[in-house]
């Protein structure tokens, strides 16, 4: 096979292109930020990288200088599953409470609330979590 050193940089810039990986802390590793630049997709952001709103914002905020519009998305999906409050516990019910209750309209205004009020509010673009359909945002 050919194609060397020029190859291998071709399958990295394809690969980065679909990766959309955590990173530890509250602030975007350098080594983050240049794959960002390189053209990586995107972060997931967990609990340990969220400390508040407004460092939240910083840290999107510099996610966005190193990259176009880079996928930043978040692991919200309220009961157990929550990154905003992960330190006092979500504020909206999660997947098993809301299956006891089986009620379909209360379901859908949960998931509803998270897929778009929170995310706005968080200042994110994307979702790891199930119960958010882009159709939601």
């Amino acid at each position: 096979m050919s194609g060397g050193a020029a190859t291998d940089r071709s399958l990295a810039r394809l690969a980065e292109a679909i990766l959309v990986p955590p990173f530890p802390g509250v602030i975007a590793p350098g080594w983050l930020l240049a794959a960002l630049d390189r053209g990586l997709a995107g972060v997931t952001l967990f609990g340990p990288n969220v400390s508040g709103p407004a460092q939240l914002a910083a840290l999107t905020s510099q996610l966005r200088n190193a990259a176009d519009e880079p996928v930043t998305a978040i692991d919200e999906e309220g009961g157990d599953v929550t990154r905003m409050a992960h330190r006092t516990g979500s504020p909206y019910p999660g997947n098993a409470a809301l299956g006891a209750v089986d009620d379909t309209e209360l379901t859908t205004e949960i998931y509803r609330v998270l897929g778009s009020g929170q995310r706005r509010a968080l200042d994110v673009n994307g979702s790891a979590g199930g119960g958010l359909p882009p159709a939601s945002w």
